[in-house]
């Protein structure tokens, strides 16, 4: 086996089981998606959002305002929380200049929280297994996503008993649970929480994006500091 085997084979296996303990974490999240997707007659068309979608509070949301608004509300709406992929991916912009440009289209389509927050933590090997490491990682938890909404939707009305609404602000604890141990994250996540918090009662998404906008701003200002 050369090299670069080795190594593209060394990422796809570190991603796989980064992501493992990740996922499990967000099963239950996807559970409530698809327990709501039963409830709307059509669990196939629900299921195949997760794909189209990808992104959980983008997903819940878009359902949840297409019997209250309409569906072109619903798009707008799913597609101003998934706004801040593009944050995501300009970090990511860095990291992958060195990537072809098959990998920058078909990476980009598995960016969303937890797998921007994997890349973030894992350090710069080579462009091979940071290929590798992405691409497995982005595949697992997208698979185990879908099939945990599959689940949800079967299941349906038999997890009305179930309190899992609570499984998702721990999910977003858990991703920022991690930056809190970072000195250097802390003002960014205090900041941002901050004004996601101020801003509760603004129309859907907005908030959202406020709380990004301000938490890259503390980012940048804390940057610039240590640069000094």
């Amino acid at each position: 086996m050369t090299r670069t085997s080795t190594g593209a084979s060394t990422g796809v296996r570190a991603g796989i089981l980064e992501m493992l303990p990740l996922l499990a974490g967000y099963v239950p999240f996807a559970l409530v998606i698809g327990s709501i997707v039963a409830e709307h007659g059509d669990p196939l068309a629900g299921w195949a959002g997760s794909w189209l979608i990808f992104g959980g509070s983008a997903h819940l949301a878009a359902i949840r305002t297409l019997d209250d608004a309409g569906p072109v509300v619903a798009i707008f709406t799913g597609l101003l929380i998934n706004a801040r992929l593009l944050v995501y991916s300009a970090s990511l912009a860095r990291r992958w200049s060195d990537q072809p440009l098959w990998f920058r289209f078909a990476g980009a389509a598995l960016i969303i929280d937890p797998t921007w927050a994997a890349a973030q933590q894992q350090p710069e090997l080579g462009p091979r297994r940071d290929r590798g490491y992405f691409v497995a990682a982005g595949l697992t938890l997208g698979a185990g996503w879908t099939i945990a909404i599959a689940a949800g939707a079967v299941l349906g009305t038999q997890l009305d008993g179930l309190d899992l609404d609570i499984v998702i602000p721990l999910c977003l604890l858990g991703l920022v649970g991690a930056g809190l141990r970072a000195a250097g994250s802390r003002p960014v996540v205090v900041v941002a929480a901050t004004v996601a918090l101020l801003t509760t009662g603004w129309p859907a998404g907005t908030g959202l994006l406020a709380a990004i906008g301000a938490g890259c701003a503390a980012g940048l200002a804390n940057d610039r500091r240590s640069a000094r």
